[in-house]
């Protein structure tokens, strides 16, 4: 029998019958001895459980409730893991063979309470299309709440975390869509101890008809996150906090600008950006 710790790795999955089944081989056929697949079915329309618990394998449980969202759903899977360590993957993504074991790896030699790796953005059959999306090393907060990169790419897929940062109730906000796994970000890097594994150790399905490109969602989603920081005390300095909803403000007016194509939504957040923070706008808008 391992003596390893487990290590329960939450599966929110809705619809997701076309993928779940690799998504859950990924979990069991990694290098780790002993791990957990603790699949939530968020009120699946289509074989999803079924297609779960047709692998029967004890190590996959499947639990069902009522449609809630992403959130709700790892949530849920969160206050259901029996590990040491709680992972996440998304149903449509799946684990390279040894990315649990090299983020345990990390977190023992650094003493660490969560890791995240790199990742692979892939197609629809999983095939890697371009190079791997690069995690950061720096400060992780002011990479998110400045807007810099991607801090910790598809973190939803990529969280490796100790079960005690779990313990006094973090957990993904369900008011958020897209913008939840950054939120559970900054709850762990402005409290807990990180450690990047700088290679690729998951695969990133991308999909038509991504919620990235609702706008109106994204708008929402983000204000409500930088809310969220700054009652955290993430933003109490009154400079970087003008920075940052300055920065904010014109994300939002670019992307309503660029990707939607609708500058009449995109000028109200342009100038609330360039009133607040006149020399953060000059330098975007002359690309420095």
């Amino acid at each position: 029998m391992s003596q390893e710790p487990l290590v329960s790795v939450v599966m929110p999955a809705y619809n997701a019958e076309r993928w779940i089944v690799q998504a859950i081989r990924s979990v069991l056929d990694q290098t780790w001895p002993d791990v957990e697949v603790v699949v939530v079915n968020d009120g699946s329309k289509d074989g999803t459980a079924d297609a779960a618990r047709s692998i029967g394998d004890a190590r996959v449980r499947v639990i069902d409730k009522a449609n809630g969202g992403v959130s709700s759903a790892r949530n849920a899977g969160i206050d259901n893991a029996r590990g040491a360590c709680i992972a996440f993957l998304d149903a449509d993504d799946a684990m390279e063979p040894a990315c649990i074991a090299l983020k345990m790896a990390a977190l023992e030699r650094t003493g660490a309470d969560w890791a995240y790796s790199d990742m692979l953005t892939c197609d629809a059959a999983l095939n890697p299309v371009g190079e791997p999306d690069r995690g950061a090393d720096a400060d992780l907060v002011r990479i998110v709440l400045l807007g810099l990169g991607h801090a910790v790419p598809g973190a939803g897929s990529n969280l490796l975390a100790r079960r005690h940062c779990f313990a006094d109730g973090l957990r993904f906000d369900p008011r958020l869509s897209n913008e939840a796994d950054k939120d559970m970000v900054l709850g762990l890097a402005s409290r807990f101890k990180w450690v990047r594994v700088p290679q690729p150790l998951f695969r990133y399905r991308v999909l038509s008809g991504s919620m990235s490109h609702n706008i109106a969602l994204y708008e929402r989603d983000h204000m409500l996150m930088m809310r969220r920081a700054r009652e955290r005390g993430l933003l109490d300095d009154p400079a970087f906090r003008r920075e940052c909803m300055a920065l904010a403000y014109w994300s939002i007016g670019g992307s309503w600008w660029r990707n939607a194509g609708r500058p009449l939504k995109a000028l109200p957040w342009i100038i609330r950006a360039a009133l607040l923070s006149p020399g953060h706008v000059l330098r975007k808008v002359l690309g420095r």
